[in-house]
């Protein structure tokens, strides 16, 4: 039976990869998940439907990266059709560095892969989103990174089992001297279910309220563009949707004063609705809109939140 490896820094992220392999494969592949953290996180993998997980603990001075040539051995000796990783950027390292050590090609942020026999098909977003690219090979491994939520969370089975072991990493060279968490906000947008986005057409940072009123109306996260958190830091970095940041599926995106770019686009496409408020009528968002408004923010925002705050 061919086999296929799913590699990720946290559970949910590996069980979303198996949920994906599983679909792959047609349920006809054995999947092992690689899962940082202890037995605990590779369990759920096994719940998730793989069939055999490990965990990747990590001690406080060791890297990521020393887990590689460890899975490297077991991918030369086992010879999994297709390796995927989360697409972190831990995960890009190490996909890469993966791909070197089995001579095998790599496809960044991968959409879809389809097996058959021996030749696999995947297809990639390039030009930041604007075209989707098809490859094919009949190359014995191919390793593919993919990013949160291309495949659906699988309903946990709790009543499944399957072999959990830890795996060592490798002895490296380079130790963590220290670590130092990067501060977070409390914004979760992979799990909001309504998001609304601030671009540039707000002109000063006190507009802000206008979509902090109309997202506590409607019981939604805040989410903004690159420059809105990297030029002006109005926000967080975490807050900005896009190619380089974060991509959401919420059932309502509301783009308030967003031009649209194809950059910002990839990370709100998969929407189930898509709003729009936007003084130009010829802005981009406004083709991606499954409804939109035309019109000056600071007129429009307060008349639809007080619609959300009198139903």
């Amino acid at each position: 039976m061919s086999a296929i490896y799913v590699i990720a820094e946290n559970a949910q992220l590996a069980c979303e990869l198996v949920g994906g392999a599983k679909e792959i494969s047609k349920s006809s592949a054995q999947v092992i998940a690689f899962v940082a953290g202890d037995e605990a996180a590779a369990k759920e993998a096994i719940a998730a439907g793989a069939e055999a997980a490990f965990a990747l603990p990590l001690a406080a001075d060791a890297m990521w990266e020393e887990y590689t040539p460890v899975i490297a051995e077991k991918a030369k000796a086992e010879g999994p059709q297709v390796i995927l990783i989360s697409a972190t950027k831990r995960g890009r390292t190490m996909a890469g560095q993966l791909a070197g050590l089995l001579d095998a090609p790599c496809v960044s942020d991968c959409k879809s892969i389809t097996i058959d026999g021996g030749t696999i098909t995947a297809s990639r977003m390039v030009f930041g989103g604007l075209a989707l690219k098809t490859m094919t090979t009949s190359a014995p491994i191919v390793v593919a990174t993919v990013g949160a939520k291309t495949f659906e969370l699988p309903a946990a089975d709790a009543s499944r089992s399957g072999a959990v072991s830890t795996l060592a990493p490798a002895a490296g060279k380079a130790k963590v001297v220290a670590r130092q968490p990067k501060e977070k906000g409390e914004v979760n947008l992979g799990e909001a279910t309504r998001v609304v986005g601030v671009g540039r057409g707000y002109v000063e940072q006190s507009e802000l309220s206008l979509a902090k009123d109309l997202a506590a109306a409607m019981g939604a996260e805040v989410a903004c563009t690159r420059p809105i958190a990297e030029f002006f830091k109005w926000m967080p970095e975490e807050c900005y949707l896009g190619i380089s940041g974060q991509v959401i599926k919420p059932l309502v995106y509301f783009a308030t004063g967003v031009s649209g770019q194809a950059q910002h686009i990839y990370g709100v496409r998969d929407s189930k609705v898509i709003v729009s408020v936007n003084k130009d009528e010829n802005a981009p968002i406004n083709g991606e809109a499954d409804y939109y408004f035309l019109g000056d923010i600071k007129e429009v925002l307060p008349v639809i939140t007080k619609a959300f705050k009198d139903r």
